[in-house]
């Protein structure tokens, strides 16, 4: 027997899926261990191998493929604890990534805090000024040398850092993705002079436009990378010690993963890369039963996550913004807010208003029912005293939960201050939260133009499926995937490897044919050399083009499929006519400007290496009757009133069973809530489509 292993380490839980050769799934979870995350993805693959009578050595040995998806970047950077981080630029331009754009108040914020713009700074520094070193050197934006790179100078800047305790560095010179000849210079001398040193340069990372968004994105690079090179190293040894005979891969965030060694390289591919995985698996499930529209969201026990699958394809993010800095590297949509299960509901002085978020218990210590010693009411607090949780079945039964915490939490700091009994508290609570997340679905699809109704809309994380039956009614069906506290796992296991290539040559259409059919002919070559040298023969890699375009005189720009091949004038008119289309379709009918000219700013190329699966096991159906599978009943409040409702266990249910609502199916790792009015069936695969009765 071979198996596949899919891991997520989430900020409250790490997440294992397990794949046999005959397709079948496994799932299993552990809490994070953020001193030490190889920890908890080590325990998650320990509790999934005996839930397979394996042992965990046994499991590793018979693994083929070992993926999985880290939050430890975006966690070193949000609570700024990476690498001390030097920057070495062109003198002159020391404070560019300093200034950021005056967007850098309120990039990547919610609709709140942009309100208060007069009331936002910048973020803290992930350089500060004292450890930024400019350099005599001069490229122009043709990449020929004005001014050469003054060699003692990078010797200067080099022992200057090294003095001030500096791990990494980050080097970014203007117009270096024209020539980067001065940056491969100096990092050859820091790399001399300290080799334990990190260093990054822009040229090699992103070698695109953009002054800003390049030096960022390098000084995150540099600024997370020794961190999550020596996680890697723990993980690939613990593994390696506990059987596992091969490397694992790395998940990124445009939706691939990478070899251990190619992801170390740039570590700020893996921010996101978790909410990512979750779409790939959505997309997964989606093309097996049939959705091309897909809204997918994801309530873990910090966020909520939403993406958008549309037409088959994944819709890629127009900007990538990381703790309020603009990023160069492509990523998926993912627009997130703070809802989670363990999101802290509070009292707000002076008004009275409930809130609830973006403050989350996390793991440690967790909301007040885990009885860790966590004294804040949250959402998880909420749905047990409403009766959605079962406190002896949580994560299967591995965890008991207190009613009675949860209960003294909620009045203490809810119910008391506003008058409420507890059970009017926790459902205010479940309001709020629900609230904000069918908020935040409208924004992505109707504010996007796109008709939610159209759309089936993927419920998972382990507290998606208990509030989609209010966040998701919407859309054309609700479905919670068999996989669903799990699911971002399941898509680093669904993932294939992916390489993402991008080079800056600006062109004014109509532009050179032959240079730019010879531009892409060289990351192509790039490509099929790189996925060759991971094993992958011809037939198994895949090649897709694309180019970000902008009207002549604009900032924004974006990103438009290209055809592969030699391309003629003639194909490239069709370029330009998909721009077009795809700009006014991001900014209304009317709105491009063709008269003002057409620039391509950026060549990319995705190289995928298809990673054989074997299919995922498909089940007979069996009977509607779901009786088999009714463990009991529940007293609840659901729609205002107090109810019965029927409970019903995962493990005993059928492909083909029909479940009309009010009732909860308990899973061994997440609780399914079907709303009065709807009805929900298990398909071949076991997931849960919910829909209005009698349309399901």
């Amino acid at each position: 027997m071979s198996y596949l292993v899919g891991i997520d380490t989430g900020g409250t839980f790490t997440d294992c899926v397990v794949m046999d050769d005959g397709g079948q799934l496994f799932m299993g979870k552990a809490p994070s261990t953020p001193d030490d995350f190889s920890l908890g993805i080590v325990e998650a693959v320990r509790v999934t191998a005996e839930s397979m009578g394996l042992s965990l050595g046994g499991l590793l040995r018979e693994t083929s493929l070992f993926s999985h998806s880290s939050t430890m970047g975006i966690n070193a950077v949000i609570t700024r604890s990476g690498a001390k981080t030097g920057l070495v630029t062109t003198a002159g331009f020391e404070d560019t990534v300093l200034i950021m754009r005056i967007m850098g108040k309120f990039a990547g914020l919610g609709e709140e805090a942009i309100k208060r713009q007069v009331k936002r700074e910048k973020p803290a520094p992930i350089v500060p000024k004292e450890l930024i070193r400019g350099v005599v050197e001069r490229v122009d934006y043709k990449g020929t040398v004005v001014t050469p790179l003054d060699r003692d100078g990078v010797v200067e800047a080099a022992h200057y850092l090294a003095s001030q305790g500096v791990e990494a560095v980050a080097v970014a010179l203007l117009w270096s993705q024209a020539n980067p000849a001065h940056e491969q210079q100096i990092k050859l001398i820091v790399q001399e002079l300290y080799p334990q040193t990190y260093v990054t340069i822009s040229s090699e990372l992103v070698p695109v436009l953009g002054e800003y968004e390049r030096t960022a994105t390098t000084v995150m690079n540099a600024y997370v990378g020794p961190l999550v090179a020596r996680s890697q190293e723990r993980l690939e040894k613990r593994l390696k010690d506990g059987g596992f005979q091969h490397s694992p891969l790395v998940a990124q965030a445009h939706g691939g993963c990478l070899p251990i060694a190619a992801a170390a390289k740039q570590p700020v591919g893996t921010m996101s890369s978790g909410p990512v995985a979750g779409i790939v698996a959505s997309k997964y499930v989606a093309d097996l039963l049939g959705y091309d529209n897909v809204i997918t969201t994801d309530m873990g026990g910090t966020s909520f996550d939403v993406g958008l699958i549309y037409g088959g394809r994944i819709e890629p993010a127009v900007e990538t913004v990381v703790a309020q800095y603009h990023l160069a590297i492509p990523t998926m949509a993912v627009e997130s807010i703070g809802a989670g299960g363990g999101s802290i509901a509070w009292v707000e002085p002076g008004t009275g208003i409930l809130k609830v978020g973006p403050r989350s218990a996390g793991s440690a210590p967790g909301p007040a029912c885990y009885g860790a010693g966590g004294t804040e009411p949250t959402v998880t607090d909420a749905d047990l005293v409403l009766g959605y949780l079962n406190p002896q079945y949580f994560l299967g039964g591995r965890k008991a939960l207190s009613r009675e915490h949860a209960w003294q939490a909620i009045k203490t700091h809810v119910a008391d201050p506003l008058g409420m009994d507890v059970p009017e508290a926790a459902a205010a609570i479940y309001t709020i939260v629900s609230a904000h997340m069918s908020d935040l679905i409208r924004s992505v699809t109707v504010g996007r133009g796109y008709d939610p109704r159209q759309c089936a809309l993927f419920a998972y994380g382990g507290a998606g499926p208990v509030h989609a039956w209010v966040y998701g009614q919407d859309a054309r069906a609700i479905v919670v995937p068999s996989t669903a506290s799990v699911h971002s796992a399941m898509g680093t296991l669904a993932s294939d490897m992916v390489y993402s290539y991008q080079v800056g040559t600006p062109m004014r259409a109509p532009v050179d044919t032959d240079r730019f059919n010879g531009l892409f002919d060289e990351l192509e070559a790039r490509a099929r050399k790189d996925l060759r040298g991971d094993g992958f023969s011809d037939d198994a890699i895949s090649l897709s083009r694309f180019v970000d375009m902008r009207y002549m005189r604009q900032v924004h720009h974006v990103r438009t499929p290209c055809p592969r091949g030699r391309l003629t004038p003639r194909d490239l008119e069709g370029v330009y006519g998909a721009f077009e289309a795809l700009y006014e379709r991001l900014y209304g009918k009317g709105a491009a400007y063709k008269e003002a000219g057409m620039q391509v700013i950026t060549f990319r190329l995705e190289a995928r290496g298809r990673i054989p699966k074997p299919a995922l096991r498909k089940h007979p159906l069996q009977s509607r009757d779901p009786s088999p599978g009714l463990k009991g009943s529940r007293r609840v409040l659901v729609a205002k009133q107090w109810t019965d409702v029927n409970v019903y266990s995962s493990v005993q249910l059928a492909a083909g069973n029909v479940i009309d609502g009010p009732a909860i199916i308990e899973t061994p790792i997440t609780t399914v809530l079907i709303g009065p009015d709807q009805q929900g069936s298990l398909d071949a695969y076991l997931n849960t489509t919910i829909g209005r009765k009698g349309a399901a």
